[in-house]
C-alpha cells in the first residue's frame, strides 16, 4: 500500500502545551524528502535516525530534551528553532554545521550559553 508519505516536503504539528501527545520517531521513516519539520506540544519517541536527512529547518517549541539527541542528523540544517524547551545544553558531542545559520534557543535552562551571553552582554555595556 503506498501511502504518499515519501512525497512529504513540509509538516506542521502544533498541539495545545497542556496536552502534549507522543509520536514515534518512525512515523517519519519514509518521509525521506521533509525538509521543514515544526511540532509544538509533540513529543517524539524513538531513535531520531529515522528522521529525514534533508531536514533545513526544524522548529519545535517545548523541545522536550536536555539536548538534541547524537543520532539526529543534522549537517542539513540551515536553521534550529528551540524555543520554550528544557534544552540545558545544545549537543552533547561536537557538531560540525555546513549549512547553518540561524539558531534560537530559549536561554532560560542554556547555563553555558547564559553565561556566554552574560559576559558578551556585560563587556558590550
Amino acid at each position: 500500500m503506498e501511502t504518499g508519505t515519501k512525497f512529504i516536503e513540509g509538516l506542521t504539528l502544533k498541539l495545545p502545551r497542556t496536552n502534549t501527545k507522543s509520536l514515534r520517531t518512525k512515523a517519519f521513516m519514509n518521509m525521506k524528502k521533509l525538509r521543514l519539520l515544526q511540532l509544538s506540544g509533540v513529543e517524539l519517541v524513538g531513535d531520531f535516525e529515522y528522521l529525514s536527512k534533508d531536514l533545513r529547518w526544524l522548529c519545535w517549541h517545548g523541545f522536550p530534551f536536555a539536548f538534541i539527541p547524537t543520532s539526529f542528523y543534522q549537517g542539513s540544517l540551515v536553521s534550529i528553532e528551540l524555543e520554550n524547551s528544557k534544552i540545558t545544553m545544545v549537543w552533547k558531542a561536537t557538531q560540525v554545521f555546513g549549512f547553518l545559520n540561524f539558531m534560537l534557543c530559549s536561554l532560560f535552562f542554556l547555563n553555558h550559553i547564559k553565561h556566554y551571553y552574560e559576559n558578551l552582554t556585560s563587556e558590550l555595556g
